[in-house]
């Protein structure tokens, strides 16, 4: 028998962990279950009132879903109630509880009125019906199946109490009651059965923590009941975090509610919202295949928030599904690696509940849907819709994929990788975690104390993977050099290497590699460290970004105490009406306004970084006195440079054309720049310096540094091959 458990929450369905990879088996899972709907009519008679009624009075309400535990008979051999096996059970409610909570914070439906009743299957409690269309009872059961045992749902028995009741029917007069409806359950919306067991499917794919399904729809097709089944092995084992667990409970909870390539076809289109369901009907496509053979998902929402991710205008045609067979119900993994709909799982670090997932349960028509509880996804942002393509991955035009089989590091930098494929990418590669001690973030993974450390590594939790080929040996001198420089043995490659970082506003941040000072790294820009050869990259667009509900860890915004202030300077620029710019000629005029900066400053270069000119025309400069800068502070030196060009403005001819400086902004620092938006030109400036600069290999030799000033990258080289 199962004991419900009280929380209201949600539901369920396949997984896969950590250590390798591994794949969910929703749909080959899915398609074992036989659906069920409620009865057109209701066959025993004074039916309760505890049929589904969805009322168009009702506004959506957050999602109720209800958890019922059951235990699995010892006699089967599949579970140990005691001991580990209390542990497991534990673990998978505590999971179930954080992952159905989270559900409640984006996703919405018309309140199930009454108690919640599941139907049963009349195909497994009757064995005859009577067949003569003359008969009052026609099509009704005329002879139960005595071997009949209850209903359940992937294996998991639905307590009676949870059920509608069923009748046997005579040729002529009313229905001799054989088991009267149950309760119900109050206050729910779907129905959530979990077990903890050793199943066959645990036991053929080892790496499987879970695996779930739907079994119950409402009259509009929204999945009303399901069950996720942990696999015991699993949860017995201190290497799944509490994490891991929760991720692999809400994907397949996610596949549960209606992210399934077996209901995409019931998708509903409902123009008011789920609130107004008589005005809805059935989507007329949903799927399609492009000219490629590419199964796509085309319903609005989803095509809308794919351009906004590759940041394109307008709709995208669809996005791409996984190719698994007759159904797919996973995101292509070239196009939105690290999705919680991804059809693999590499960890909850890795994985992001994005924009498009919830779109698409705004597509069902089911759900009202809550956008702001989304993750910002970094795989491919901004990269536009030839992005995830097999023809293009290998060009080396994105700095997602890799080519080769060099080390470097994963797209979000909290792994070393290597350069690899899978299945799933289809010859693409990426930099895909090593498969040992490949978490920069993980203190155990350090050197053991007293052992040498050339390269200067730290792994801690604010640690992160950074390309770089930096040592503290020094090397003999070449003497057909010049004395300055200390040449850098073989031209060393870049490839991972973990160092501490620390978030000063959102996009930038400092390193440091031990033993050194904190050096600002600028994104796209290569750095020295003081007592080390050699250079480090710093990412562009990866680090010290604001995602709400990360599950990265980072450290806390840190203002340098020791340092100047970190000030912007940005002015409009007047020019010839409907002049534009390219971005080569956008780079080259911010050049030639930096140098008029300088100038009517009077001062050193050295305190002004990365400047740009947006394609709305507006210069904008960060300044910052870097030590050993000579001069005044960055905020004095701002003041001046305020007064000066609002009493005369800068003028500056480029490409034919006169640009004049409008009045300049206020002075501001990094947290009132950041908090008008305007930090999306941080992350485009990076695009712009450091096109090919951060998969790239440094040529420079490099001798020991004394300061932190940036370096530009040069070689076209790629990165070290093993």
């Amino acid at each position: 028998m199962g004991r419900c458990q009280r929380p209201l929450l949600l539901l369920l369905l396949p997984a896969l962990l950590r250590t390798a990879a591994s794949r969910c088996l929703h749909d080959e899972t899915q398609k074992s279950v036989n659906l069920l709907r409620p009865p057109s009519t209701q066959a025993p008679p004074k039916p309760r009132s505890s049929a589904l009624s969805l009322s168009a009075s009702y506004n959506p309400q957050p999602l109720r879903i209800q958890t019922c535990y059951i235990v699995v008979p010892t006699s089967d051999g599949t579970w140990d109630p005691r001991g580990d096996g209390a542990r497991g059970r534990t673990r998978a409610l505590d999971a179930v509880r954080e992952a159905t909570r989270r559900i409640q914070g984006f996703l919405a439906v018309i309140p199930v009125q009454g108690p919640l009743l599941l139907s049963r299957d009349p195909g497994q409690y009757c064995l005859a019906v009577w067949g003569d269309p003359g008969t009052p009872n026609y099509h009704r059961c005329s002879l139960l199946n005595p071997g009949y045992k209850g209903e359940a749902c992937l294996g998991a028995k639905i307590p009676d109490a949870h059920l509608r009741g069923y009748a046997l029917w005579p040729e002529q007069g009313p229905p001799r009651m054989v088991q009267p409806d149950g309760p119900g359950v109050q206050n729910t919306d779907f129905l959530l059965y979990v077990q903890v067991a050793h199943t066959s499917k645990c036991h053929q794919e080892p790496s499987v923590i879970a695996y779930a399904a739907y079994c119950q729809l409402d009259r509009e097709d929204r999945p009303l009941a399901g069950t996720i089944i942990y696999c015991a092995h699993h949860l017995a084992s201190p290497s799944l975090s509490d994490r891991d667990l929760v991720t692999v409970t809400l994907h397949e909870l996610l596949h549960a509610l209606g992210f399934s390539g077996q209901l995409f076809k019931k998708w509903r289109d409902c123009p008011w919202g789920p609130s107004v369901t008589e005005n809805c009907s059935t989507r007329q496509q949903v799927t399609r295949r492009d000219e490629w053979g590419q199964l796509l998902l085309t319903t609005p929402a989803v095509s809308h928030s794919l351009a906004q991710h590759l940041g394109v205008s307008g709709m995208s045609p669809g996005v791409p599904l996984e190719e698994e067979g007759p159904w797919s119900s996973h995101w292509e993994a070239r196009l939105l690696q690290g999705s919680i709909m991804a059809a693999t799982f590499d960890g909850a670090q890795r994985t992001r509940l994005d924009p498009i997932t919830l779109a698409a349960f705004k597509d069902s028509g089911w759900y009202q849907v809550n956008h702001s509880a989304a993750e910002e996804l970094l795989w491919g942002q901004g990269s536009g819709l030839e992005f995830g393509l097999v023809t293009t991955c290998g060009t080396g035009s994105s700095d997602f994929f890799c080519t080769g089989s060099g080390l470097g590091c994963h797209y979000l930098h909290l792994d070393k990788g290597r350069c690899s494929s899978d299945p799933m990418l289809e010859g693409c590669r990426m930099y895909k975690p090593l498969a040992n001690g490949s978490e920069c973030w993980k203190t155990e993974n350090g050197l053991p104390a007293g052992a040498e450390n050339p390269h200067g590594e730290i792994y801690a939790p604010q640690s992160r993977c950074f390309l770089a080929n930096l040592t503290s040996e020094l090397l003999p001198e070449d003497p057909t050099r010049h004395p300055s420089w200390v040449p850098y043995s073989m031209e060393m490659a870049l490839v991972g290497r973990c160092y501490l970082h620390q978030c000063m506003e959102r996009g930038l941040y400092q390193v440091q590699v031990e033993g050194s000072p904190w050096v600002l790294c600028l994104p796209g820009k290569a750095i020295q460290i003081p007592g080390y050869h050699g250079l480090l990259l710093c990412p562009r667009g990866r680090l010290c970004q604001t995602h709400r509900g990360l599950n990265t860890i980072t450290s806390p915004p840190l203002r340098p105490s020791t340092q100047d202030q970190l000030l912007q300077l940005s002015l409009g620029l007047a020019g010839h009406p409907g002049f534009s710019l390219g971005m080569e000629e956008r780079k080259e005029l911010a050049e030639m306004i930096l140098q008029a900066v300088v100038s009517r400053g009077g001062i050193s270069r050295c305190h002004f970084h990365s400047p740009s000119v947006t394609t709305g025309l507006v210069f904008t400069v960060y300044m910052w006195k870097a030590p050993g800068c000579q001069g005044p502070s960055a905020a004095e030196l701002h003041r001046a440079l305020t007064l000066s060009l609002q009493q005369k403005p800068l003028e500056v001819y480029h490409g034919g054309a006169r640009f004049i400086t409008q009045q300049s902004k206020l002075p501001a620092t990094l947290d009132h720049y950041f908090s008008t938006g305007l930090c999306l030109m941080l992350l485009i400036l990076g695009g712009m310096l450091g096109a090919m600069a951060y998969q790239k290999r440094a040529s420079l030799r490099v001798g020991p540094s004394t300061s932190d000033h940036p370096q530009e990258i040069h070689s076209t080289r790629g990165p070290a091959r093993v």
